[in-house]
């Protein structure tokens, strides 16, 4: 303990002198990089015009990451679209080959998937053992989420993903989806599994250790001290910097910030890998308000680009993962972190009004990660979330006779009543199954009802 202790209070030095993290782009200086051996010498295709996103190296794993990644929840699906936890579309190999080709031409080394995730891992599997070894860092994960959390549970899930991703090693594992210590003890430590973790990382099968974290303030910090992690993921986005809203008929406000999770890891000199930094889309389909605000204001960033600026001006943040789902969203977000300029301090305090803004909207924080999903009752609460959320000004306001609102409800009953039969709110039974898998912890069934009376009513 007392060497752990130093190690970091050394590494909480280290960070607030500058040292332990450094740039490529002109956030921060590169006082430290260390080249990664062979990482320039593979002979892979290069972009055609040679642009590379900014990077930044980080002192304490010795690893010069993309300040951009991709996360693979969202992959392309034949059916269009994203897939996700949850999802049934099967995945599009070619089209997710041609993703990472580009991604890898363009800098991005830094690939996030998981078990819990339907195919990605053996989707991103076949499309990255198309490129030299040194060309890329996996990221997966252990979920052990299910009733079946023992310790062998645990080890073939591991073993399968080598298998799916096709490597011997991963770069970086993730303790998936901890709220709060009493679920790390039932998932991880009582059943040996986190012990039998540590074998691996010392035969080298495990090269950093971390964990994704969807709990509250209170509960970060215990999960801080059982280890020296390597980094931690965190959801981290303008709009939940002050408070991760749960939103209306949630029961209350919500005791997590991103803010207090960015800054006590930052004072740990804990690197800080961002998820959700466009709150799964949500950021990138504002309100028409809100998208005039920032568009007045930034003529030359999509509502998207804004989000992702803003994520990726914090010092400490080791990548900002983007869950992209076609090559359009790769390339502009490809382009915003090649020569990034990133937002100052004022810029930062103008997003947070932005962000008060964006609540007014009465939007249901729901980021379409499909944990909830497969319903028992068959119906897509992400996708009755995203239609109530493209009109929910037009639908919670009582000033009805605008031609605007009009509109917008026309909109919204129109998409509602164009689900496929079975899917829509009016087939929740409420039998609250979509509750503890909810990492937003959001009142799913008390939403479905809401939207329920309110496409009745229209």
């Amino acid at each position: 303990m007392e060497e752990k202790m130093t190690r970091r209070e050394a590494l909480r030095g280290m960070f607030l002198a500058g040292v332990g993290i450094a740039a490529g782009g002109p956030l921060l200086h590169a006082l430290d990089a260390p080249a990664v051996a062979g990482l320039h010498a593979a002979p892979w295709k290069e972009a055609p015009d040679g642009t590379k996103i900014d990077t930044r190296t980080w002192s304490k794993m010795g690893e010069t990451l993309g300040m951009l990644g991709l996360g693979c929840m969202r992959l392309p699906t034949k059916g269009g679209g994203g897939g996700g936890f949850g999802r049934r579309q099967p995945l599009d190999q070619d089209a997710v080959n041609a993703m990472v080709d580009y991604a890898i031409a363009h800098g991005i080394n830094y690939f996030d998937t998981a078990p819990a995730y339907g195919e990605s891992e053996v989707v991103t599997g076949k499309a990255l053992s198309r490129h030299p070894r040194n060309a890329y860092k996996i990221a997966t994960k252990i979920s052990n989420m299910s009733g079946r959390a023992t310790l062998e549970a645990g080890q073939e899930m591991f073993e399968t993903s080598l298998k799916n991703l096709q490597v011997d090693y991963v770069d970086f594992l993730l303790l998936h989806n901890l709220q709060n210590l009493a679920g790390y003890n039932s998932r991880f430590r009582d059943n040996g599994l986190f012990n039998w973790i540590l074998e691996q990382k010392a035969k080298g099968r495990i090269k950093h250790l971390g964990f994704s974290f969807h709990g509250t303030n209170d509960d970060l910090p215990p999960l801080v001290d059982l280890y020296d992690w390597d980094f931690v993921q965190i959801q981290l986005n303008y709009a939940d910097w002050k408070e991760m809203s749960r939103g209306w008929g949630a029961g209350g406000s919500s005791t997590t910030s991103a803010e207090f999770l960015y800054n006590y890891l930052v004072g740990k000199g804990i690197p800080v890998l961002v998820m959700e930094p466009v709150k799964g889309g949500a950021l990138a389909n504002v309100s028409d308000g809100v998208a005039s605000v920032l568009r007045e204001r930034h003529p030359d960033l999509t509502p998207a680009a804004n989000a992702l600026t803003f994520v990726g001006s914090l010092p400490g943040v080791m990548v900002t993962l983007s869950g992209m789902s076609n090559m359009e969203q790769l390339k502009e977000n490809v382009s915003l972190f090649t020569g990034f300029k990133p937002f100052d301090e004022q810029e930062r305090a103008f997003m947070l009004t932005v962000a008060d803004l964006y609540k007014s909207k009465g939007q249901i924080p729901c980021t379409a990660c499909a944990y909830c999903m497969p319903c028992p009752a068959g119906v897509d609460i992400p996708g009755n979330f995203k239609i109530f959320n493209s009109a929910s000004d037009a639908l919670l306001t009582a000033d009805t006779a605008r031609k605007d609102v009009k509109d917008k409800r026309k909109a919204f009953l129109k998409l509602y009543k164009a689900q496929k039969k079975g899917v829509s709110a009016d087939a929740c039974v409420a039998c609250n199954a979509c509750l503890p898998k909810c990492p937003q912890h959001i009142s799913i069934p008390q939403h479905m009802q809401r939207i329920k009376e309110l496409a009745a009513k229209l």
